[in-house]
Protein backbone atom coordinates (compact mmCIF):
# COMPACT_ATOMS: atom_id res chain seq x y z
CA UNK A 1 0.00 0.00 0.00
CA UNK A 2 1.55 3.36 -0.99
CA UNK A 3 1.67 5.84 2.30
CA UNK A 4 -0.07 8.37 0.22
CA UNK A 5 -2.76 6.42 0.98
CA UNK A 6 -2.18 6.30 4.29
CA UNK A 7 -2.05 9.06 5.35
CA UNK A 8 -4.90 10.16 3.62
CA UNK A 9 -6.89 7.67 4.92
CA UNK A 10 -6.00 8.98 8.73
CA UNK A 11 -6.51 12.08 8.04
CA UNK A 12 -9.91 11.59 7.15
CA UNK A 13 -10.37 9.35 10.16
CA UNK A 14 -9.48 11.83 12.24
CA UNK A 15 -11.07 14.38 10.79
CA UNK A 16 -14.75 12.56 11.00
CA UNK A 17 -14.04 11.01 14.18
CA UNK A 18 -17.71 12.16 15.75
CA UNK A 19 -19.63 12.25 12.92
CA UNK A 20 -21.87 9.02 12.94
CA UNK A 21 -21.24 6.84 9.67
CA UNK A 22 -23.30 4.11 8.78
CA UNK A 23 -26.72 5.41 7.30
CA UNK A 24 -28.87 2.78 5.38
CA UNK A 25 -30.25 4.19 2.18
CA UNK A 26 -33.97 2.84 0.90
CA UNK A 27 -34.41 3.68 -2.43
CA UNK A 28 -37.82 3.01 -4.34
CA UNK A 29 -37.06 0.35 -6.82
CA UNK A 30 -39.62 -1.26 -9.21
CA UNK A 31 -40.59 -4.50 -8.84
CA UNK A 32 -38.64 -7.47 -10.68
CA UNK A 33 -39.93 -8.50 -14.01
CA UNK A 34 -38.15 -10.75 -16.46
CA UNK A 35 -35.82 -9.22 -18.69
CA UNK A 36 -33.56 -10.03 -21.61
CA UNK A 37 -30.91 -7.27 -21.48
CA UNK A 38 -27.94 -7.56 -20.01
CA UNK A 39 -26.66 -3.83 -18.43
CA UNK A 40 -23.72 -3.64 -16.89
CA UNK A 41 -23.22 -3.49 -13.32
CA UNK A 42 -22.67 -0.52 -11.28
CA UNK A 43 -20.11 0.15 -9.34
CA UNK A 44 -20.41 0.65 -5.30
CA UNK A 45 -18.46 3.39 -3.60
CA UNK A 46 -15.80 1.15 -1.54
CA UNK A 47 -15.54 4.14 0.76
CA UNK A 48 -19.02 3.72 2.75
CA UNK A 49 -17.83 2.96 6.58
CA UNK A 50 -20.30 0.77 8.09
CA UNK A 51 -19.50 1.53 11.76
CA UNK A 52 -23.25 2.59 12.84
CA UNK A 53 -23.40 5.41 15.75
CA UNK A 54 -21.09 4.87 18.13
CA UNK A 55 -23.98 5.26 20.80
CA UNK A 56 -25.34 1.70 19.53
CA UNK A 57 -22.00 -0.39 19.87
CA UNK A 58 -21.05 -2.23 22.61
CA UNK A 59 -18.45 -1.67 24.93
CA UNK A 60 -16.60 -4.06 22.69
CA UNK A 61 -17.20 -2.46 19.66
CA UNK A 62 -16.29 1.05 21.26
CA UNK A 63 -13.24 0.39 23.06
CA UNK A 64 -12.33 -1.27 19.15
CA UNK A 65 -12.95 2.18 17.61
CA UNK A 66 -11.51 4.28 19.95
CA UNK A 67 -8.11 2.00 19.85
CA UNK A 68 -7.98 2.04 15.59
CA UNK A 69 -8.20 5.94 16.36
CA UNK A 70 -5.58 6.27 19.13
CA UNK A 71 -3.40 3.70 16.75
CA UNK A 72 -3.92 6.06 13.69
CA UNK A 73 -3.39 9.47 15.76
CA UNK A 74 -0.14 8.11 17.27
CA UNK A 75 1.27 6.66 13.73
CA UNK A 76 0.45 9.91 12.08
CA UNK A 77 2.43 11.73 14.77
CA UNK A 78 5.50 9.24 14.24
CA UNK A 79 5.78 9.88 10.60
CA UNK A 80 5.60 13.95 11.59
CA UNK A 81 8.42 13.10 14.11
CA UNK A 82 10.28 11.41 11.37
CA UNK A 83 10.02 14.09 8.76
CA UNK A 84 10.81 16.51 11.24
CA UNK A 85 14.28 14.25 12.20
CA UNK A 86 15.40 13.15 8.65
CA UNK A 87 13.89 16.16 6.18
CA UNK A 88 15.29 19.05 5.43
CA UNK A 89 12.23 21.75 3.56
CA UNK A 90 13.09 24.12 0.99
CA UNK A 91 13.46 27.96 2.03
CA UNK A 92 9.57 28.23 1.03
CA UNK A 93 8.23 24.97 2.29
CA UNK A 94 6.15 25.98 5.78
CA UNK A 95 7.66 23.63 9.44
CA UNK A 96 6.25 20.17 9.10
CA UNK A 97 4.00 21.14 12.67
CA UNK A 98 2.19 23.70 10.88
CA UNK A 99 1.57 21.28 7.86
CA UNK A 100 -2.10 19.83 7.52
CA UNK A 101 -2.41 16.48 7.15
CA UNK A 102 -2.84 16.97 3.15
CA UNK A 103 0.34 18.09 2.37
CA UNK A 104 2.11 16.11 4.24
CA UNK A 105 0.76 13.15 2.21
CA UNK A 106 1.73 15.04 -1.10
CA UNK A 107 5.21 15.88 0.53
CA UNK A 108 5.36 11.70 1.28
CA UNK A 109 4.47 10.84 -2.17
CA UNK A 110 7.15 12.06 -3.90
CA UNK A 111 10.06 10.32 -1.23
CA UNK A 112 11.85 7.66 -3.10
CA UNK A 113 12.43 5.40 0.11
CA UNK A 114 8.89 6.07 1.76
CA UNK A 115 8.03 2.38 1.18
CA UNK A 116 10.82 0.91 3.29
CA UNK A 117 9.03 3.34 6.39
CA UNK A 118 5.91 1.66 5.97
CA UNK A 119 6.82 -2.09 4.66
CA UNK A 120 5.46 -3.78 8.16
CA UNK A 121 3.43 -1.16 9.31
CA UNK A 122 -0.54 -1.85 9.75
CA UNK A 123 -2.41 -1.57 7.09
CA UNK A 124 -5.64 0.40 8.59
CA UNK A 125 -9.51 -0.87 7.94
CA UNK A 126 -10.40 2.50 6.04
CA UNK A 127 -8.66 2.02 3.14
CA UNK A 128 -10.31 2.36 0.01
CA UNK A 129 -8.22 1.79 -2.88
CA UNK A 130 -6.49 -1.83 -3.51
CA UNK A 131 -3.16 -2.12 -4.31
CA UNK A 132 -0.06 -4.57 -4.18
CA UNK A 133 0.40 -6.67 -0.86
CA UNK A 134 3.02 -5.51 1.16
CA UNK A 135 3.61 -8.54 3.64
CA UNK A 136 4.74 -11.23 3.20
CA UNK A 137 6.93 -12.60 -0.20
CA UNK A 138 5.49 -11.16 -3.74
CA UNK A 139 2.94 -13.49 -5.55
CA UNK A 140 4.44 -16.43 -7.12
CA UNK A 141 6.52 -16.71 -4.05
CA UNK A 142 6.04 -18.89 -0.73
CA UNK A 143 4.66 -17.92 2.80
CA UNK A 144 2.07 -18.41 5.39
CA UNK A 145 1.92 -19.32 9.31
CA UNK A 146 2.41 -22.76 10.31
CA UNK A 147 3.20 -22.59 13.96
CA UNK A 148 1.87 -24.32 16.92
CA UNK A 149 3.03 -22.17 19.56
CA UNK A 150 1.32 -18.64 19.57
CA UNK A 151 3.20 -15.92 18.67
CA UNK A 152 4.17 -12.47 20.13
CA UNK A 153 2.14 -8.98 18.67
CA UNK A 154 5.48 -8.01 17.11
CA UNK A 155 6.68 -11.03 15.87
CA UNK A 156 3.66 -12.45 14.50
CA UNK A 157 3.90 -12.97 10.32
CA UNK A 158 0.61 -11.59 9.05
CA UNK A 159 -0.25 -12.24 5.41
CA UNK A 160 -3.70 -9.52 5.49
CA UNK A 161 -3.87 -8.40 2.11
CA UNK A 162 -6.84 -5.69 3.13
CA UNK A 163 -5.40 -3.86 0.17
CA UNK A 164 -4.35 -6.60 -2.40
CA UNK A 165 -6.14 -6.16 -5.74
CA UNK A 166 -7.47 -9.29 -7.77
CA UNK A 167 -7.72 -8.66 -11.61
CA UNK A 168 -10.57 -11.57 -11.44
CA UNK A 169 -12.57 -10.35 -8.69
CA UNK A 170 -15.79 -8.55 -9.00
CA UNK A 171 -16.30 -5.49 -5.93
CA UNK A 172 -16.70 -7.71 -3.27
CA UNK A 173 -13.03 -8.55 -1.44
CA UNK A 174 -12.23 -11.37 0.52
CA UNK A 175 -8.54 -11.02 2.04
CA UNK A 176 -5.93 -13.72 0.64
CA UNK A 177 -8.57 -15.32 -1.16
CA UNK A 178 -9.26 -17.98 1.23
CA UNK A 179 -11.85 -18.24 3.70
CA UNK A 180 -13.73 -20.91 6.50
CA UNK A 181 -16.80 -22.56 7.05
CA UNK A 182 -18.69 -23.74 9.92
CA UNK A 183 -20.16 -26.72 8.01
CA UNK A 184 -18.96 -29.09 11.56
CA UNK A 185 -19.78 -26.52 13.71
CA UNK A 186 -21.92 -28.12 16.51
CA UNK A 187 -22.37 -31.23 14.64
CA UNK A 188 -21.96 -34.51 16.67
CA UNK A 189 -21.38 -36.56 13.55
CA UNK A 190 -18.77 -34.87 12.63
CA UNK A 191 -17.02 -34.66 16.18
CA UNK A 192 -18.52 -31.98 18.41
CA UNK A 193 -18.74 -32.62 21.96
CA UNK A 194 -21.12 -30.35 24.01
CA UNK A 195 -18.83 -30.95 27.10
CA UNK A 196 -15.37 -31.39 28.36
CA UNK A 197 -13.13 -33.46 25.98
CA UNK A 198 -11.05 -36.61 27.19
CA UNK A 199 -7.93 -37.92 26.16
CA UNK A 200 -9.44 -40.63 23.47
CA UNK A 201 -11.89 -37.80 22.20
CA UNK A 202 -8.93 -35.91 21.36
CA UNK A 203 -7.63 -39.01 19.74
CA UNK A 204 -10.34 -39.36 17.75
CA UNK A 205 -10.27 -35.83 16.33
CA UNK A 206 -13.33 -34.67 18.38
CA UNK A 207 -13.50 -31.03 19.49
CA UNK A 208 -15.65 -28.38 21.42
CA UNK A 209 -16.85 -24.91 21.36
CA UNK A 210 -13.56 -23.83 23.37
CA UNK A 211 -11.82 -25.60 20.41
CA UNK A 212 -13.76 -23.58 18.09
CA UNK A 213 -13.06 -20.75 19.70
CA UNK A 214 -9.30 -21.27 19.72
CA UNK A 215 -9.32 -21.83 15.87
CA UNK A 216 -11.59 -18.79 15.03
CA UNK A 217 -9.49 -16.57 16.90
CA UNK A 218 -6.42 -18.12 15.36
CA UNK A 219 -7.31 -17.02 11.87
CA UNK A 220 -9.01 -13.58 12.65
CA UNK A 221 -6.17 -12.61 13.90
CA UNK A 222 -3.56 -13.87 11.13
CA UNK A 223 -5.60 -12.78 7.96
CA UNK A 224 -8.20 -15.33 7.24
CA UNK A 225 -11.63 -13.33 7.81
CA UNK A 226 -14.20 -14.73 5.92
CA UNK A 227 -15.97 -17.17 7.69
CA UNK A 228 -19.18 -18.63 6.15
CA UNK A 229 -21.78 -20.50 8.33
CA UNK A 230 -25.81 -21.48 7.21
CA UNK A 231 -28.80 -20.56 9.41
CA UNK A 232 -28.87 -24.47 8.94
CA UNK A 233 -26.97 -24.96 12.03
CA UNK A 234 -28.31 -22.44 14.76
CA UNK A 235 -25.50 -23.67 16.84
CA UNK A 236 -22.72 -21.78 14.42
CA UNK A 237 -24.15 -18.90 14.09
CA UNK A 238 -24.85 -18.63 17.88
CA UNK A 239 -20.99 -19.30 18.20
CA UNK A 240 -20.04 -16.79 15.87
CA UNK A 241 -21.85 -14.39 17.92
CA UNK A 242 -20.18 -14.90 20.80
CA UNK A 243 -17.20 -15.22 19.54
CA UNK A 244 -17.24 -11.93 17.76
CA UNK A 245 -17.72 -9.77 21.31
CA UNK A 246 -15.13 -12.77 22.79
CA UNK A 247 -12.22 -12.54 20.56
CA UNK A 248 -9.32 -10.06 19.56
CA UNK A 249 -9.29 -9.75 15.80
CA UNK A 250 -7.06 -8.74 13.16
CA UNK A 251 -10.14 -6.63 11.26
CA UNK A 252 -13.26 -6.99 10.95
CA UNK A 253 -14.38 -10.26 9.89
CA UNK A 254 -16.28 -10.92 7.43
CA UNK A 255 -19.57 -13.03 7.99
CA UNK A 256 -21.77 -15.06 5.46
CA UNK A 257 -24.88 -17.01 6.00
CA UNK A 258 -27.11 -19.21 4.04
CA UNK A 259 -31.04 -18.65 3.30
CA UNK A 260 -31.59 -22.59 3.33
CA UNK A 261 -33.42 -24.86 0.96
CA UNK A 262 -36.82 -24.16 1.45
CA UNK A 263 -38.02 -27.70 1.15
CA UNK A 264 -35.44 -29.20 3.44
CA UNK A 265 -36.26 -26.43 5.78
CA UNK A 266 -39.64 -26.80 6.24
CA UNK A 267 -38.80 -30.78 6.42
CA UNK A 268 -36.34 -29.94 9.68
CA UNK A 269 -38.99 -27.47 11.42
CA UNK A 270 -41.63 -29.26 10.59
CA UNK A 271 -43.65 -26.52 8.78
CA UNK A 272 -45.07 -24.93 5.31
CA UNK A 273 -42.38 -24.26 2.70
CA UNK A 274 -41.65 -20.86 2.23
CA UNK A 275 -42.13 -18.47 -0.53
CA UNK A 276 -41.46 -15.18 -1.93
CA UNK A 277 -39.25 -12.86 -1.42
CA UNK A 278 -40.36 -11.72 1.67
CA UNK A 279 -39.20 -15.35 3.06
CA UNK A 280 -35.66 -14.39 2.08
CA UNK A 281 -35.68 -10.65 4.08
CA UNK A 282 -37.04 -12.58 7.17
CA UNK A 283 -34.43 -15.32 7.04
CA UNK A 284 -31.28 -12.61 6.84
CA UNK A 285 -32.89 -10.70 9.56
CA UNK A 286 -33.01 -13.54 12.07
CA UNK A 287 -29.80 -14.65 11.07
CA UNK A 288 -27.98 -11.66 11.66
CA UNK A 289 -29.83 -11.44 15.13
CA UNK A 290 -28.68 -14.76 15.87
CA UNK A 291 -24.91 -13.76 15.23
CA UNK A 292 -25.49 -10.12 16.57
CA UNK A 293 -24.69 -8.43 13.65
CA UNK A 294 -26.39 -5.15 12.46
CA UNK A 295 -25.76 -6.27 8.29
CA UNK A 296 -23.55 -9.23 7.15
CA UNK A 297 -20.51 -9.20 4.43
CA UNK A 298 -22.28 -11.56 2.17
CA UNK A 299 -25.85 -13.62 2.15
CA UNK A 300 -26.30 -16.60 0.00
CA UNK A 301 -29.07 -17.95 -1.36
CA UNK A 302 -29.50 -21.95 -2.17
CA UNK A 303 -30.62 -23.33 -5.56
CA UNK A 304 -34.17 -24.97 -4.17
CA UNK A 305 -34.72 -25.95 -7.54
CA UNK A 306 -38.62 -25.03 -7.16
CA UNK A 307 -38.97 -21.75 -5.67
CA UNK A 308 -42.56 -20.83 -4.86
CA UNK A 309 -42.94 -17.58 -6.71
CA UNK A 310 -39.80 -18.26 -8.89
CA UNK A 311 -36.49 -16.75 -9.86
CA UNK A 312 -38.08 -13.32 -9.65
CA UNK A 313 -39.27 -13.71 -6.24
CA UNK A 314 -35.56 -14.54 -5.30
CA UNK A 315 -33.89 -11.79 -6.91
CA UNK A 316 -36.51 -9.93 -5.60
CA UNK A 317 -35.56 -11.21 -1.76
CA UNK A 318 -32.26 -10.75 -2.45
CA UNK A 319 -32.43 -6.97 -3.42
CA UNK A 320 -34.42 -5.80 -0.01
CA UNK A 321 -31.77 -7.89 1.84
CA UNK A 322 -29.37 -5.54 0.52
CA UNK A 323 -31.35 -2.43 0.30
CA UNK A 324 -32.63 -3.46 4.19
CA UNK A 325 -29.23 -3.30 5.14
CA UNK A 326 -29.02 -7.00 6.44
CA UNK A 327 -26.14 -7.95 3.98
CA UNK A 328 -23.87 -5.97 1.89
CA UNK A 329 -23.64 -8.46 -0.83
CA UNK A 330 -25.14 -11.57 -2.17
CA UNK A 331 -24.72 -14.68 -3.57
CA UNK A 332 -25.53 -18.07 -4.50
CA UNK A 333 -24.74 -21.68 -3.83
CA UNK A 334 -25.08 -24.46 -6.13
CA UNK A 335 -27.23 -22.87 -9.13
CA UNK A 336 -26.97 -23.60 -12.58
CA UNK A 337 -25.31 -21.43 -15.51
CA UNK A 338 -29.00 -20.54 -16.37
CA UNK A 339 -30.26 -19.79 -13.53
CA UNK A 340 -27.25 -17.63 -12.43
CA UNK A 341 -27.13 -15.74 -15.80
CA UNK A 342 -30.89 -14.83 -15.43
CA UNK A 343 -30.62 -13.58 -11.56
CA UNK A 344 -27.42 -11.69 -12.65
CA UNK A 345 -29.29 -10.22 -15.60
CA UNK A 346 -32.43 -9.23 -12.80
CA UNK A 347 -30.11 -8.07 -10.23
CA UNK A 348 -27.82 -5.27 -12.31
CA UNK A 349 -31.24 -4.16 -13.76
CA UNK A 350 -31.77 -2.75 -10.51
CA UNK A 351 -27.75 -1.70 -10.15
CA UNK A 352 -26.73 -4.60 -7.92
CA UNK A 353 -25.20 -8.29 -9.00
CA UNK A 354 -24.64 -11.62 -7.57
CA UNK A 355 -21.35 -11.44 -5.91
CA UNK A 356 -20.59 -15.22 -5.11
CA UNK A 357 -21.90 -18.75 -6.33
CA UNK A 358 -20.54 -21.38 -3.70
CA UNK A 359 -20.08 -25.08 -5.11
CA UNK A 360 -17.86 -28.36 -4.90
CA UNK A 361 -14.33 -28.63 -6.41
CA UNK A 362 -11.29 -30.23 -5.72
CA UNK A 363 -7.92 -31.47 -7.15
CA UNK A 364 -9.27 -35.19 -7.30
CA UNK A 365 -13.42 -33.39 -7.85
CA UNK A 366 -12.70 -31.18 -10.93
CA UNK A 367 -15.98 -31.88 -12.61
CA UNK A 368 -17.32 -27.94 -11.56
CA UNK A 369 -14.48 -26.44 -13.11
CA UNK A 370 -16.60 -25.21 -16.32
CA UNK A 371 -18.84 -23.53 -13.45
CA UNK A 372 -15.59 -21.66 -12.67
CA UNK A 373 -15.09 -20.26 -15.89
CA UNK A 374 -18.70 -19.46 -16.55
CA UNK A 375 -18.86 -17.63 -12.92
CA UNK A 376 -15.35 -15.79 -14.10
CA UNK A 377 -17.17 -14.52 -17.05
CA UNK A 378 -20.27 -13.26 -15.50
CA UNK A 379 -18.08 -11.48 -12.72
CA UNK A 380 -18.90 -14.00 -10.07
CA UNK A 381 -16.20 -15.06 -7.60
CA UNK A 382 -16.47 -18.82 -6.93
CA UNK A 383 -16.39 -20.20 -3.54
CA UNK A 384 -15.18 -23.32 -3.08
CA UNK A 385 -16.14 -26.28 -0.49
CA UNK A 386 -14.77 -29.62 0.02
CA UNK A 387 -11.75 -28.43 -1.57
CA UNK A 388 -10.05 -31.89 0.01
CA UNK A 389 -12.75 -34.16 -1.30
CA UNK A 390 -12.96 -35.49 2.27
CA UNK A 391 -9.86 -36.13 2.93
CA UNK A 392 -9.22 -37.99 -0.47
CA UNK A 393 -7.42 -34.55 -1.96
CA UNK A 394 -5.22 -34.06 0.67
CA UNK A 395 -2.70 -36.40 -0.48
CA UNK A 396 -2.08 -37.51 2.83
CA UNK A 397 -3.60 -41.07 1.83
CA UNK A 398 -1.99 -43.41 -0.62
CA UNK A 399 -1.97 -46.88 -1.92
CA UNK A 400 1.52 -47.61 0.30
CA UNK A 401 0.17 -45.76 3.34
CA UNK A 402 -3.88 -45.88 2.96
CA UNK A 403 -4.58 -45.04 6.46
CA UNK A 404 -2.61 -41.59 6.07
CA UNK A 405 -0.71 -42.19 9.28
CA UNK A 406 -3.63 -42.76 11.58
CA UNK A 407 -4.07 -44.96 14.45
CA UNK A 408 -5.66 -47.80 13.68
CA UNK A 409 -9.70 -48.40 14.38
CA UNK A 410 -9.33 -52.17 15.06
CA UNK A 411 -8.37 -55.13 12.63
CA UNK A 412 -8.65 -54.88 9.36
CA UNK A 413 -8.82 -51.24 9.09
CA UNK A 414 -7.30 -50.03 5.95
CA UNK A 415 -8.00 -46.16 6.07
CA UNK A 416 -11.19 -44.39 4.73
CA UNK A 417 -10.60 -45.15 0.71
CA UNK A 418 -10.52 -48.38 -0.72
CA UNK A 419 -6.56 -49.58 -2.22
CA UNK A 420 -7.81 -49.47 -6.05
CA UNK A 421 -9.35 -45.93 -5.06
CA UNK A 422 -5.60 -45.06 -4.17
CA UNK A 423 -3.93 -46.75 -6.79
CA UNK A 424 -5.69 -44.73 -9.17
CA UNK A 425 -4.45 -41.77 -7.93
CA UNK A 426 -0.69 -42.72 -7.21
CA UNK A 427 0.54 -40.27 -9.98
CA UNK A 428 -1.31 -37.23 -8.85
CA UNK A 429 0.04 -37.87 -5.20
CA UNK A 430 3.01 -38.19 -6.57
CA UNK A 431 3.65 -34.73 -8.38
CA UNK A 432 1.67 -33.32 -5.07
CA UNK A 433 4.46 -34.57 -2.68
CA UNK A 434 7.12 -33.72 -5.61
CA UNK A 435 6.01 -29.89 -5.46
CA UNK A 436 5.34 -29.90 -2.21
CA UNK A 437 9.50 -30.56 -1.34
CA UNK A 438 9.71 -28.05 -4.79
CA UNK A 439 8.01 -25.20 -2.99
CA UNK A 440 9.52 -25.32 0.44
CA UNK A 441 12.90 -25.29 -1.68
CA UNK A 442 11.73 -22.35 -3.58
CA UNK A 443 10.72 -20.55 -0.32
CA UNK A 444 14.13 -21.43 1.28
CA UNK A 445 15.59 -19.55 -1.67
CA UNK A 446 14.03 -16.42 -1.40
CA UNK A 447 14.38 -16.24 2.99
CA UNK A 448 18.21 -17.11 2.80
CA UNK A 449 18.27 -13.52 0.54
CA UNK A 450 16.91 -11.61 3.53
CA UNK A 451 19.48 -10.03 6.09
CA UNK A 452 19.87 -11.85 9.36
CA UNK A 453 17.41 -11.51 11.42
CA UNK A 454 14.94 -10.03 8.84
CA UNK A 455 13.69 -12.99 6.53
CA UNK A 456 9.65 -13.24 7.38
CA UNK A 457 8.01 -15.65 9.70
CA UNK A 458 6.72 -17.89 7.71
CA UNK A 459 5.80 -21.19 6.81
CA UNK A 460 8.84 -23.58 5.15
CA UNK A 461 7.01 -26.80 6.10
CA UNK A 462 4.28 -26.84 3.31
CA UNK A 463 2.19 -29.84 3.23
CA UNK A 464 0.48 -31.81 0.31
CA UNK A 465 -2.76 -30.64 1.79
CA UNK A 466 -1.96 -26.78 1.20
CA UNK A 467 -0.43 -27.88 -2.09
CA UNK A 468 -4.57 -28.86 -2.72
CA UNK A 469 -5.86 -26.12 -0.95
CA UNK A 470 -3.38 -23.61 -3.31
CA UNK A 471 -4.21 -25.30 -6.24
CA UNK A 472 -8.11 -24.38 -5.94
CA UNK A 473 -7.06 -20.94 -5.86
CA UNK A 474 -4.55 -21.04 -8.87
CA UNK A 475 -7.91 -22.31 -10.62
CA UNK A 476 -9.59 -18.53 -10.06
CA UNK A 477 -11.38 -19.82 -6.51
CA UNK A 478 -11.90 -18.66 -3.44
CA UNK A 479 -11.39 -22.08 -1.35
CA UNK A 480 -13.44 -22.70 2.04
CA UNK A 481 -12.46 -25.02 4.53
CA UNK A 482 -13.93 -26.68 7.57
CA UNK A 483 -12.07 -25.93 10.38
CA UNK A 484 -12.68 -27.08 13.85
CA UNK A 485 -9.17 -26.84 15.96
CA UNK A 486 -6.19 -24.86 15.90
CA UNK A 487 -4.10 -27.42 14.12
CA UNK A 488 -6.60 -27.46 11.24
CA UNK A 489 -6.54 -23.28 11.32
CA UNK A 490 -2.47 -23.85 11.04
CA UNK A 491 -3.07 -25.81 7.93
CA UNK A 492 -4.58 -22.89 6.62
CA UNK A 493 -2.39 -20.17 7.79
CA UNK A 494 0.27 -22.17 6.27
CA UNK A 495 -1.42 -21.65 2.79
CA UNK A 496 -0.97 -17.75 2.52
CA UNK A 497 1.56 -15.75 1.45
CA UNK A 498 2.69 -18.05 -2.18
CA UNK A 499 1.07 -19.40 -5.06
CA UNK A 500 1.38 -22.27 -7.21
CA UNK A 501 3.09 -20.79 -10.36
CA UNK A 502 1.67 -21.45 -14.06
CA UNK A 503 3.81 -24.81 -14.55
CA UNK A 504 3.50 -26.03 -11.20
CA UNK A 505 -0.12 -25.87 -11.57
CA UNK A 506 -0.16 -27.23 -15.62
CA UNK A 507 1.81 -30.32 -14.02
CA UNK A 508 -1.35 -31.08 -11.29
CA UNK A 509 -3.57 -30.31 -14.25
CA UNK A 510 -1.27 -33.28 -16.72
CA UNK A 511 -1.38 -35.70 -13.89
CA UNK A 512 -5.34 -35.44 -13.22
CA UNK A 513 -5.99 -36.38 -16.76
CA UNK A 514 -3.43 -39.43 -16.69
CA UNK A 515 -5.44 -40.34 -13.17
CA UNK A 516 -8.75 -39.51 -15.27
CA UNK A 517 -9.54 -37.03 -12.97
Amino acid sequence: MRPTSFISCSAVVLSTSTVVVGLSLHRHRPSISHTTSLTPPILRSNTALRLGDLDDLSDYGKNRVNSELDSLISKRDAIKKNIVANTKPDDDTPPIDEMSDDDIAKMLSDEADIDDMFSKDYVPTFNTKRGPSRTGLSSGDSGGVLDGEEEDDEDRALFVDWTEDYDDENEFHIPNRIGFTTAEWGDKKKGFVAGKLKKKDRKEGKFNKTDLKKAYEKLQQNGVSFVETSESSSFAEAFINNFISECEHGDRPLVASTFANPWKHAIKTKSLPRKGSKAVVDAAEASCERMGVSSMSLYQVKNPYFYIGGTSALAEGMLDVISDDHSRYVGCINMSTSKLAKLQRQLRAQGEFVATNQFDFSLTNRKSLAMIEACKKMNITPLCTNVLDGGLASGKYTSVNPTGGEVSKGEGDTGPYSVRTLEKLDTLFKVQDGLREKVNSRIGDKLSKFDSGKAPKINREITTTQIAINYVKAKGAVPLIPVNNVKLANEVLGCLGWDLTEEEVLELDKACKTCGV
